[in-house]
């Protein structure tokens, strides 16, 4: 083999490595590691934390009294409860339907104009002096025991952050995005098992908690709200959680084009996450670099591998194994237009339907390298469309 094409070789196997260690190999490496903290600790009656539950609104008027009755109900002392709703900006109800509610334990900060979802929230954590802040998003249901259930893990010192179990549900008529509901249980299952053996779980913004004087303000134009803060926990020496027992429910877009439209912005934020912390993959860090690498970085630099597997494959036609794999990529991505073309007119069948989410959403992270290569200048967003 000659030079040109052992390197493509090696750059072809490096990438088909690295795609199966995210999917396959990682999740059992996972076993290999002993299940330090499998128990949660028990919180002493007298000794549940002040907590502040904050949820950022732009135009929220459908989902948000709904929201708000949600945190009021939570299963939590009255007197150690507050509910701050950040509205950035909002045009539509949401402002007077906060108003509507008479609860001391419910204020509403008002912000002029569009501060972004992380302006908000970084406006919210001055607002309030409790102990623990939690972060929720809108359109997200609580269940009643996830708050309870989230704060006894606080009892442990060392724990910074504490993230809930995403469950996503699948509006009906929209069967192209039931990967969604599939991918989140799996995620699900997977940080489950980071938490317990002691990696950095990375908790979601549907609902995370974490201790206040933790949070650093978010720089103008952050975009990820969920993973940032978990950072924050592990380079300050802290400890992630994650209780899939503490349950919250969130729809999941209607179409595809939904998904891929919020990919972008998530993925722009994950680069832009990334850069900003690589600290975070220094050996200092142990397990936490081990689990933020493998879950993380490389999910984020999928579309890339799966780029550069395909033109390295290009250099290597001559071997007979190769033409094989070039055939299966080949047939693997004809099969994605194919399942693209058939949910387009309506029809859809389940192996095509996920190929073609799956290779949709890569091609959304890759745009949204882009977007962030060509600067992110402010974390305002735009909600997906709701159902009352």
């Amino acid at each position: 083999m000659s030079g040109p094409a052992l390197l493509a070789a090696i750059v072809f196997w490096l990438c088909v490595g690295a795609m199966a260690h995210t999917y396959v190999l990682y999740p059992l490496t996972l076993r290999l590691f002993r299940k330090r903290y499998a128990t949660p600790p028990e919180m002493p009656e007298e000794g549940w934390p002040r907590v502040a539950v904050l949820v950022p609104a732009y135009n929220e008027e459908k989902v948000i009294g709904a929201k708000i009755e949600n945190c009021l109900a939570l299963n939590y002392p009255p007197d150690k409860l507050e509910v701050l709703i950040g509205s950035d900006g909002s045009k539509d109800r949401t402002n007077a339907i906060v108003r509507s509610f008479a609860d001391s334990r419910l204020r509403l900060i008002e912000l002029p104009g569009r501060s972004g979802k992380t302006g908000v929230l970084n406006r919210l954590v001055r607002e309030t002096d409790a102990d623990i802040i939690v972060f929720s998003d809108a359109n997200v249901m609580i269940e009643p025991a996830a708050l309870r259930l989230l704060m006894r893990h606080f009892a442990d010192e060392k724990v910074g952050v504490a993230g809930g179990g995403k469950y996503i549900l699948i509006p009906a008529g929209a069967e192209a995005v039931h990967g969604e509901a599939l991918y989140g249980n799996y995620e699900n299952n997977l940080r489950t098992r980071e938490s317990m053996i002691g990696g950095m779980s990375g908790a979601l913004g549907s609902l995370m908690a974490m201790r206040r004087p933790l949070y650093r303000p978010f720089a103008t134009g952050s975009t990820n709200d969920d993973t940032v803060p978990s950072i924050w926990a592990t380079l300050g020496g802290y400890r992630n959680v994650y209780d899939p027992e503490a349950r919250a429910f969130e729809e999941s877009g209607r179409t595809v084009r939904e998904e891929f439209r919020r990919r972008i912005r998530i993925g722009a934020g994950n680069f832009q996450t990334l850069f900003r912390y690589l600290g975070v993959l220094h050996p200092r860090c142990g397990l936490c670099a081990y689990t933020f690498f493998s879950h993380k970085v490389l999910r984020w630099i999928f579309p890339f591998l799966m780029i550069a597997a395909l033109a390295a494959n290009l250099f290597l036609l001559s071997v007979p194994f190769y033409r094989f794999a070039m055939s299966v990529q080949v047939i693997g991505y004809g099969a994605t237009l194919l399942g693209f073309l058939l949910d387009r007119a309506g029809l859809r069948l389940p192996v095509l339907t996920a190929l073609y989410h799956f290779v949709a959403l890569n091609i959304a992270l890759f745009i949204g390298f882009l977007v962030y290569g060509r600067g992110i200048t402010s974390s305002a967003w735009e909600p997906t469309a709701r159902k009352a």
